[in-house]
């Protein structure tokens, strides 16, 4: 599995256990919904800035969310 693919349906599980929308996680961490999207579907690459961003709005450390990412692949 990609890099970005397993960053994309980490931030869809954490997304959808917050109940956010694309739109709404979007406007909170200032990013456009499309980019949210194409996030999740691991067709582009975040950037340091933007995974402080989504992780401030979804409450979670980036090493915690970084670690998830590195266990999907792993798994």
């Amino acid at each position: 599995m990609e890099e970005e693919k397993a960053f994309g349906q980490i931030l869809r599980d954490y997304r959808m256990r917050k109940k956010l929308s694309q739109e709404v996680l979007g406007f909170e961490a200032e990013l456009a919904r499309n980019y949210v999207s194409q996030l999740e579907l691991g067709t582009k690459s975040p950037s340091l800035r933007t995974i402080f961003r989504l992780c401030r709005v979804l409450a979670v450390s980036p090493s915690v969310f970084l670690r998830d990412v590195e266990d999907k692949l792993n798994g």
